[in-house]
């Protein structure tokens, strides 16, 4: 189901039908619910009480609330992160780095997004607070997932984004380092 959202066979906006797609596939509704609930963790699909599930779809309006939210909720974390800081999780930080740039290196777009959402997780759980976690967690899931189903930029672009994480890594370091001097 992942490879036809992303290959546009099944569009954004458009209703996933549970019986349809296990039919499609020839496997049971129970390992298609489970798919869904893995695609809905990834931001891929949003589910609605009583009315089902659909591919996300975000409009020009929803991706400029999102990005708002965005800039506030993980300058929050950021800070929060840099109280809490240790060199274990500098290094975490720095691997997931890596993958992002050779990820960028090779145009393997999935992986860079999953290295790329992975690193701002484990941002967000630095800073402590489970509740701004799950916030930016429903915020900023659903832009990741968009943003793999309708936008490819140039390698150097993906390259350059991997090195600005780079750099809020390096300020925490400082930070680290500094705890560890006292």
């Amino acid at each position: 189901m992942k490879e036809a959202i992303l290959s546009g066979s099944i569009k954004p906006g458009d209703q996933i039908v549970e019986s349809r797609i296990a039919h499609q596939l020839g496997s049971g509704i129970p390992l298609v619910r489970e798919a869904l609930i893995e695609l809905e963790h990834q931001g891929f699909v949003q589910k609605t009480p009583y009315k089902g599930t659909i591919v996300t779809k975000l409009g020009p309006r929803e991706i400029r609330e999102i990005f708002q939210l965005r800039v506030e909720l993980e300058a929050l974390a950021l800070e929060w992160a840099h109280d809490n800081v240790t060199p274990a999780d500098i290094k975490d930080l720095q691997k997931l780095i890596g993958k992002m740039a050779q990820s960028a290196e090779e145009l393997n777009l999935d992986q860079f997004y999953e290295s790329d959402l992975e690193f701002h997780r484990k941002l967000w759980d630095m800073a402590g607070n489970s509740y701004l976690s799950d916030a930016l967690e429903r915020v900023v899931v659903p832009l990741f997932a968009f943003f793999v189903m309708k936008t490819r930029r140039e390698k150097e672009s993906y390259i350059e984004s991997a090195a600005m994480h780079a750099k809020i890594v390096e300020a925490l370091a400082v930070k680290s380092a500094l705890s560890c001097a006292r």
